[in-house]
């Protein structure tokens, strides 16, 4: 999947969730091992209810690695904000 068409996914009903997956996108999807970018593409699928409940660690997935993804998302976030 392109860079493109990734972006156009990332692009949601509520602007907090925009932002947090444009950036980690922009910043962090291109460093990522392909373990970690299909996991981006997996959490891409998920309503939005889920992903922004996940992201402010109020649901817990039982993956380990979706776990870690969804910390170094918000931790994008807090560095972005912070500057």
């Amino acid at each position: 999947m392109s860079i493109r068409q990734l972006a156009w996914q990332c692009r949601r009903g509520q602007l907090e969730l925009d932002l947090l997956l444009s950036h980690y996108l922009q910043t962090g999807y291109p460093y990522a091992d392909a373990k970690e970018q299909a996991l981006f593409i997996e959490l891409l699928n998920w309503p939005d209810d889920c992903l922004i409940a996940a992201l402010a660690h109020r649901i817990f997935p039982e993956c380990l690695d979706t776990k870690r993804l969804l910390t170094k998302i918000s931790q994008y976030t807090v560095q972005a904000q912070s500057q």
